[in-house]
């Protein structure tokens, strides 16, 4: 719906608003899942993102039907106060600023749903062992911060170790299981030592291949005569052309993937490396964002850095929805292509500002943070790193 977060709050252009309303054509429902990390500014920018695109200004989500699910007992927003916060009025005041108004509005419209159906029933876990059923008891005993002795005394046998009958991370089916950790700079570290340690033990050739990164131009809606001023107050005299110094670059770089909305400047892959994908490029071929695959071969050539990129990656879906096939390629084996994203960059020095990133849109998986990680149903996790 082309939104955006408050650290990027800006008006849609024109160009942005017709391509989410034609995104939009035809729609009369959206299922918006995990509504418990869903923040009361988030609300508001959703449903004003849909007015805008759709032109009724004057309807709640551009008259578009939402159906919300999720479990508020799970992971809260990251940044914004929760739909449920009591701190958070459901009605403007005069001294609001502008960010207490979006949250206000927000909770405003969470507070017009008008049907609520309560799940009961746990779909995934009806055939049950005795462990199953300990297991099942103590997580809903955990979301409530009531677990019983019992519970304590069960979950402290799920704890790794050499001891007999404790779970031994060194097993073979938890050689690449992702690492959940609690810091983004953590989930980075731990992608770039498994990406070594893959390749080392299947004697593969990590290959590296570097992004394209330009100086962003402002693409703001310039058919407004306020914008084209802030615009003209904005350029940076300094820059004579869009092409980033060769020290900068380098820097940029090196920057971990969480400095640059996870989009990372240098990928080191070889066949078999476990990633995963960061858009929605084509959910009938379930290329979704967070879908999780393993690299299979890819197209690369030398960009104007004179270091190899990557034009194309092959990588084969792990566990998809329904199989994909798609004409002249294996079973569920799907290509992702080069993008470019905006990427906003903070040098080490405090220096901020915009690039435009040219790069495939995947990290490597060899760990995730818990936000990531909610939801998913997964055979094993590792989860000493998580705080």
């Amino acid at each position: 719906m082309g939104i955006y977060n408050a650290s990027e709050e800006r008006s849609q252009t024109l160009k942005e608003k017709l391509k989410v309303r034609s995104s939009l054509e035809g729609v009369e429902y959206v299922f918006l899942d995990e509504v418990s990390m869903l923040s009361c500014g988030d609300m508001y920018r959703i449903s004003a993102a849909a007015s805008s695109a759709l032109a009724k200004s004057d309807e709640a989500f551009g008259g578009l039907n939402m159906i919300f699910a999720g479990d508020f007992a799970q992971l809260p927003p990251v940044g914004g106060s929760a739909l449920y916060c009591n701190k958070v009025k459901s009605s403007l005041g005069g001294k609001m600023t502008y960010f207490e108004q979006q949250e206000a509005i927000g909770k405003a419209l969470w507070h017009q749903t008008t049907t609520v159906v309560i799940l009961r029933e746990n779909m995934r876990q009806q055939v049950q062992s005795e462990e199953d059923q300990k297991l099942r008891t103590a997580l809903e005993n955990m979301r409530y911060k009531s677990c019983t002795a019992d519970d304590i005394a069960y979950l402290r046998t799920r704890i790794a170790g050499r001891g007999p009958g404790r779970p031994k991370i060194a097993a073979k089916r938890f050689r690449n299981v992702s690492v959940i950790t609690g810091l983004n700079l953590h989930k980075d570290q731990i992608n770039t030592f498994g990406s070594a340690r893959f390749a080392r033990e299947r004697n593969e050739e990590l290959h590296m291949f570097y992004s394209r990164d330009l100086f962003k131009s402002n693409e703001s809606d310039t058919t407004s005569k306020e914008v084209r001023r802030k615009n003209k107050q904005l350029t940076d005299k300094s820059r004579s052309s869009n092409e980033i110094p060769k020290e900068m670059q380098d820097e940029i770089w090196d920057l971990p993937s969480s400095c640059t909305n996870h989009i990372p400047g240098k990928l080191q892959l070889c066949v078999g490396m476990p990633v995963m994908l960061r858009y929605n490029d084509a959910t009938e071929c379930c290329i979704t964002k967070g879908a999780e695959a393993n690299v299979a071969y890819w197209h690369s050539s030398v960009g104007p850095h004179g270091l190899p990129m990557l034009d194309t990656v092959f990588v084969k879906l792990k566990n998809p929805a329904s199989d994909v096939q798609i004409e002249g390629l294996p079973i569920n084996i799907v290509p992702l292509t080069r993008r470019v994203d905006s990427v906003p960059v903070k040098l080490m020095n405090g220096e901020r500002f915009t690039i435009a990133r040219h790069q495939v849109p995947m990290v490597l998986n060899f760990a995730m943070t818990d936000y990531n990680s909610q939801g998913r149903t997964v055979r094993g996790w590792d989860v000493g790193a998580c705080s």
